[in-house]
């Protein structure tokens, strides 16, 4: 008696049996089902991100294209500006970010405009500058060795007074107005 209690009845250890193979196939069936969905979804947010990605690729590119033609018609406009004969001047004091004042070669001083190009750290007090011939705007700053004040002659001239045909005249008057004022400054 002792042994027929210990023993489950066969027909119930069976169909036991027979259930948890099937229950376990069912139960990774829709774990793979559920992996595989997520794994599609992955994909399409994959996919948008990326076609999200292109565009704005595509935008960028646009954008610099755009920025590249306007920034070669800016250059245009800076060379067209300081294309017209130009006019030398000083520079003397920065009033706001945008305008300064400046005297000409010829005398007068300008409350002027400076091109925004300009780098306003180089503008100091008797810089040399470029002036627009017409509206007196500042466009250009003149390396200090440009000064038109001062010119000093690397070499001396291997050509004389002897090897310029006739013109004595011109000579003299050269003569004169440059030679001695340097040789005799006294005078």
């Amino acid at each position: 008696m002792a042994s027929a209690a210990v023993l489950p009845p066969p027909a119930s250890n069976g169909t036991m049996a027979k259930k948890k193979p099937s229950d376990a196939a069912a139960t990774k069936s829709s774990a793979d089902n559920e992996e595989e969905l997520d794994l599609y979804q992955e994909v399409k947010s994959l996919e948008k991100q990326l076609e999200f990605v292109e565009l704005q690729e595509e935008y960028l590119k646009d954008e610099m294209r755009h920025l590249q033609r306007e920034l070669l018609r800016a250059k245009e406009e800076i060379r067209r500006i300081q294309s017209v004969p130009l006019v030398i001047g000083q520079f003397n004091e920065m009033i706001d970010a945008n305008y300064g004042i400046v005297s000409s070669t010829a005398g007068s001083n300008y409350y002027v405009r400076i091109l925004s190009t300009l780098d306003r750290e180089l503008l100091k007090p008797n810089t040399s500058i470029a002036l627009h011939r017409h509206s007196h705007s500042l466009v250009d700053i003149l390396p200090p060795e440009s000064d038109s004040t001062v010119k000093l002659m690397t070499e001396k001239p291997k050509v004389t007074y002897k090897d310029i045909g006739g013109l004595d005249m011109q000579k003299q008057e050269v003569r004169e107005a440059i030679e001695l004022p340097l040789i005799q400054h006294h005078l």
